[in-house]
């Protein structure tokens, strides 16, 4: 987790139509960490077509339980180490000195406690799922999105992402596909009035 103030984790960066084509066209990022070095996000839309927990955990030879969410979808996180697996979750699970606790969204949580957003990359993670035992919300990817210094802040710049809060509801909306238009709506903006040219005042 970062103090700086200008640092975009734990917000979610909206792609703009000028980022048309694959890998971020409508794609909405949730940024797990970010600092003058790097930055480093989860894509959240982009549901891999023929795949779901189910068949993944088989593939990885785990035995899945029948409390196992079978059907949850598996995403394209971003397009470098995509065979490498992501598990952006809630926070009532961790694994001791492997979960990267990210901070906020920050939820009261029924017992009026709040909770965060935890990044697991751990096949424990998905034994855990499998069994019933990982954490109550989940968002499994597969990759993620990477910039180097001065990246992301460039492509802000030239008016290719959108920032908006992000909020559990946001990042584990049961419908993805509807994800890019939801998050707009939290900054009040409709999709068919975005621009792909950056305004200028």
């Amino acid at each position: 987790m970062t103090d700086d103030p200008l640092s975009l984790q734990g917000q979610l960066l909206i792609a703009m139509p000028g980022l048309a084509g694959e890998p971020f066209e409508h794609s909405v990022v949730y940024v797990c960490q970010h600092d003058e070095n790097h930055a480093m996000g989860l894509i959240l839309n982009q549901p891999i077509n023929g795949l779901n927990f189910g068949k993944m955990v088989r593939e990885l030879g785990i035995d899945s339980g029948d409390r196992a969410p079978s059907l949850q979808k598996i995403f394209r996180g971003g397009p470098v180490q995509n065979d490498r697996g992501f598990v952006l979750h809630s926070l009532d699970y961790q694994i001791d000195k492997i979960t990267v606790e990210l901070g906020g969204p920050f939820q009261e949580g029924q017992d009026g406690e709040e909770t965060g957003m935890g990044l697991t990359a751990s096949r424990d993670i998905l034994v855990d799922l499998s069994s019933g035992t990982g954490p109550a919300r989940s968002v499994i990817a597969l990759g993620y999105a990477g910039w180097g210094p001065g990246q992301l802040e460039n492509e802000l710049g030239a008016n290719a992402w959108l920032v908006a809060p992000a909020s559990q509801e946001l990042i584990f909306m049961s419908e993805p596909e509807q994800l890019w238009s939801a998050a707009l709506a939290t900054l009040g903006v409709e999709p068919a009035h975005l621009s792909g040219t950056a305004g200028r005042a």
